[in-house]
Formats: C-alpha cells, sequence, structure tokens
C-alpha cells in the first residue's frame, strides 16, 4: 500500500525531519509544502528520492484561503509525480506524529481502501463550530503587510468591499459541509476534487474570501459527490477539549491515551469504533511524551520483527 503524506510546515524543523523519519518506509512518498515566510534553508530533511521538497509554496495565513492554495499545491505535485501512483493521500501537518506503527498505517489502509477520512458536517452546525457565518461573512484574504490587512478591513467600514453575501448563487443546490483541515483521501478523491475546482472557478473564487475555507472548501465538494457514502471521521486526534480557536498542545497528560491503542468512540456518524493513527499539536511541550510515543512504536516493530517467521537456511550441496 503506497501512501503519499502531504505536509504543511512553518515551523519544528526538528520535529518535521523525525515525523518523516518515523514514517518513512519502501512505499511511503513525502510532499512537504513549507510556508514561504519561512526559510527553506533552516529546514534539513532527508535528501532521499521518495522526498519531495515543493519550490512553488504560498505564504500562509491562518484561516485564509492560502491555506487551501498550499494543499492544493501539494495534491496536484503528488498526482502528476511520474512513475509513482499511490492509491492514498495522507494530508499532515509538520506539528503531527503517528501513534500506530507503520505496519499497523499501512495495513488499515489496505484493509479500508474504498473508504474516505474527513470530518463531514452539515452546514450550520453549532455543535462542531461551523456556522454558516463562515460563508456568508465577506472575508478579505489577508497578507504580510499589516498596513494593507487594515486598509481592507477600513475599505469594509467604508462599503467599498462587502461584508456580508449570498453563496446561494455559487453554490446552487449544493449542500454546504465543513470538517477539520486534515484528511485521509483516495487518489479518486483527490482527483475529484481537483477537477471540480478546475471546472468550477466561481466556486473558487468564492471560497477565496471565506472564513477558514480549508475546513469548508474540500468537504463541500465531496459532501456532494458520489463518494459521500464512502466518508468516515478523520483519523488525526486532535484535543478540542476547551473549546478554543486553536487546539490543545499534546503533553504527557494524553500519554495514556495516546500509548493505548487510542481510538474514537462510537458515535452517529461513526457506529463503529475507529483507530487514530495521528495526532496533533505536537510542539516544545510535548518532549517527555514524544519519547514515550517512540518507545512504544518501537516496541511494536521489535515485536513484529520477531513473530515473523525467519527463512530457513539453505543447505549446502555436497560434492
Amino acid at each position: 500500500m503506497d501512501i503519499a503524506y502531504l505536509i504543511l510546515a512553518h515551523d519544528q524543523p526538528a520535529h518535521l525531519r523525525a515525523l518523516i523519519d518515523r514514517l518513512s518506509t519502501p512505499d511511503s512518498h513525502f510532499y512537504v509544502h513549507i510556508d514561504k515566510k519561512s526559510r527553506l534553508t533552516d529546514f534539513s530533511l532527508p535528501d532521499a528520492p521518495r522526498v519531495h521538497i515543493l519550490q512553488d509554496r504560498a505564504r500562509v495565513f491562518w484561516g485564509d484561503y492560502s491555506q487551501v492554495d498550499a494543499i492544493v499545491l501539494l495534491m496536484r505535485a503528488a498526482l502528476a509525480q511520474p512513475g509513482q501512483t499511490p492509491p492514498r493521500f495522507v494530508l499532515l501537518s509538520g506539528a503531527d506524529y503517528p501513534v500506530r506503527s507503520n505496519a499497523f498505517i499501512h495495513q488499515f489502509f489496505q484493509g479500508h481502501a474504498d473508504l474516505e477520512f474527513i470530518n463531514l458536517t452539515s452546514m450550520p452546525s453549532l455543535d462542531e463550530s461551523k456556522p454558516l457565518s463562515r460563508l456568508t461573512t465577506y472575508q478579505p484574504q489577508k497578507t504580510s503587510s499589516r498596513v494593507i490587512n487594515r486598509l481592507m478591513h477600513s475599505a469594509q467600514g467604508m462599503g467599498l468591499l462587502p461584508r456580508r453575501r449570498d453563496f446561494g448563487p455559487v453554490l446552487g443546490k449544493m449542500q454546504p459541509y465543513g470538517g477539520s483541515t486534515w484528511w485521509a483521501l483516495t487518489r479518486s478523491a483527490v482527483a475529484h476534487v481537483l477537477e471540480f475546482m478546475d471546472e468550477h472557478p466561481a466556486y473558487v473564487d468564492f471560497y477565496r474570501n471565506t472564513i477558514c475555507p480549508d475546513e469548508s472548501c474540500f468537504h463541500t465538494i465531496l459532501g456532494n459527490s458520489s463518494l459521500s457514502a464512502a466518508i468516515r471521521p478523520c483519523l488525526t486526534y486532535t484535543d478540542w477539549s476547551t473549546r478554543r480557536h486553536r487546539p490543545e498542545p499534546l503533553t504527557l497528560a494524553h500519554a495514556e491515551f495516546l500509548t493505548r491503542h487510542p481510538e474514537r468512540h462510537p458515535s452517529k456518524t461513526c457506529p463503529q469504533a475507529q483507530p487514530f493513527l495521528f495526532a496533533r499539536k505536537f510542539g516544545v511541550e510535548s518532549r517527555e511524551l514524544l519519547h514515550l510515543l517512540d518507545a512504544k512504536l518501537d516496541s511494536e516493530i521489535a515485536s513484529s520483527l520477531r513473530d515473523t517467521p525467519q527463512p530457513r537456511p539453505v543447505p549446502a550441496l555436497m560434492g
């Protein structure tokens, strides 16, 4: 099972290197987008044929369409790579880390080759913090200049730029959907998303000025496609217990859950328990937790090697 890992990163070069090293197998391919606001020279990544550092980069801002731009660049790069046709594409951030062994991850995707893993909820959804105001509020695209950003907001206040808008003319009969940024999609799903965006420029233009479009642009396309019946929840664990705008950093407080076969409990949208394969968000406060995860994953590798039957030596021919 070949897997294409698409990674969005902007900081923590050492952790990004550790993430790629941990997920590396002969069947793993990595496509890395480093925020254009960051220096490529700060990142020392493996010099390997399966690791592709995108030279075409976007300046990425939180809650802005530039997030979508960066993800699309990764999707196109992975699809266009000559000689590689991985059936599974996994979107991660540079602050993620696996909580299952590579063997488990590859076997899971082999056993669920026809499923799409992306959080999907109809908008509006107050429980999932996906109000329709994310679509009906006109958000000017962000830039690196605070002066320009303030000028655009001032233009809204003066009525030169809109504040509100109707998504009906663009979406038509499409039901808007939202979810988290991170996903694990099949090759056909990734190709469908890009094909839809190429064929519907008005749809793309509309989402350029929405709030957090990385949490709705792809989701609305897939939720209104023939692939919707195969959609299951995201495979990345995130702690939203405090319900803030950003997830809680992972620390030793999460160790018992993440090191003991973590899984998503059954729910209305997913009646069966589903394992988590990855987790986020790891930072400087996660060092001790990462040591525990590495020890767990290393022990699983050693155990699998012990359980693998070793070939018997071929007896030498007697003259």
